[in-house]
């Protein structure tokens, strides 16, 4: 039986099921190469994975990483084909393991956003190399094949899989809990990035315009001058800081909530509000944006607002708060579809991995 080797950074828990469903195929074997840890992330298990230390350093201000005894691993495991998560040039052991591949005829596939990257013109002429000289892209968005075929690289070489999280973090058989209050919800690791301050803004504009407002901050990171900020500006009441939630714990908010809005680039975080049927308000600056946005339907699934405006933020929710009063079945059930319509459930996504890689290694 031919055999596939997967190399990660790190085994990402929102891909277990991903997996799993992938290494039950009959039609290959599979492995998994990743580091024991990374950046402060440790590893969620499953079975036949081959895990490694890195070995890092700082160089011109990069840190660069290697997953020591890598190449040695993958030459004894034989693979038939190999599959890497995207070009990253600070993961070193991932371009030796390419250009070992390429010599001794080993497919090697990459599986990533297929973006163009941000060093410049060299940078992106050697991120065309890379994608050139594989064997295959498996790209998490329709965004990331029409970025390959600008770089000129063959159509039949890329094929769009998706992207997922594991079945258990899904809301699909959540019902919302009905209540006098519109609850805005917000989940995610509190970063000067996520732009959290202006969804506080905006509802210091709203607060006495919209009845029974409430908003409800899950996640860690610097809360405390976000608490700041809405006391500066008396909205305290409407908002709640509930620290970092994970799990099953996290449905009870989603339950309660009625608009998920996440003011900086979202990724994944799109797909798990709508599942259960929350639209989704998010900034106009695409750039900041996982592949994930593609499925944010404006109008039917939630909005874009201007970027950085809390002004204009607050008449995007107030619009939806008008939207949703007579329309929330109809619009909770229009989310959940997005997500059969792009394929984002890891049965869907391991389908497409495993269609694409039997086709390259048999």
């Amino acid at each position: 039986m031919k055999k596939v080797l997967f190399i990660e950074p790190v085994i990402a828990h929102y891909r277990r099921d991903t997996f799993n469903l992938i290494f039950s195929n009959k039609d290959f074997s599979c492995a998994i190469l990743a580091g024991n840890e990374f950046e402060g992330v440790n590893p969620v298990s499953i079975e036949h994975s081959i895990m490694c230390n890195y070995f890092s350093f700082t160089l011109f201000g990069h840190r660069f990483y290697y997953l020591k005894k890598a190449l040695r691993e993958v030459k004894f495991y034989r693979p038939d084909a190999i599959v890497c998560s995207g070009v990253d040039f600070h993961h070193l052991h991932t371009i030796l393991i390419f250009l070992w591949a390429k010599i001794n005829g080993v497919k090697f596939i990459w599986w990533s956003h297929a973006t163009e990257g941000k060093q410049g013109r060299f940078g992106l002429l050697l991120r065309k190399f890379f994608y050139k000289y594989s064997s295959g892209i498996m790209a998490y968005s329709s965004a990331g094949l029409v970025r390959m075929q600008k770089l000129g690289i063959p159509t039949s070489k890329v094929t769009v899989v998706g992207n997922s999280m594991n079945n258990e973090d899904y809301g699909l058989n959540i019902n919302q809990i009905h209540s006098d209050t519109f609850t805005l919800l917000f989940s995610g690791r509190i970063t000067p990035e996520k732009k959290l301050d202006v969804l506080v803004r905006a509802l210091s504009i709203i607060s006495n315009k919209i009845q029974g407002l409430r908003c409800i901050i899950v996640g860690g990171g610097d809360i405390e001058s976000l608490v700041s900020l809405s006391k500066e500006l008396g909205i305290e009441k409407h908002i709640e800081f509930v620290g970092p939630v994970y799990g099953i714990n996290l449905k009870q908010y989603f339950a309660q909530s009625r608009l998920f809005v996440y003011p900086g680039g979202i990724g994944l975080s799109m797909a798990h509000a709508l599942s259960y049927g929350l639209p989704v308000i998010t900034t106009d600056a695409m750039n900041e944006h996982g592949p994930e946005v593609e499925l944010l339907k404006p109008g039917i699934n939630g909005a874009f607002f201007h970027d950085g405006d809390p002004q204009n933020l607050a008449e995007v929710i107030t619009e939806w708060y008008n939207i949703l009063n007579p329309n929330s079945s109809v619009i909770s059930k229009a989310c959940r579809d997005t997500l059969t319509e792009f394929g984002y459930y890891p049965e869907m996504v391991s389908s497409k991995v495993i269609s694409f890689l039997t086709n390259k290694i048999r």
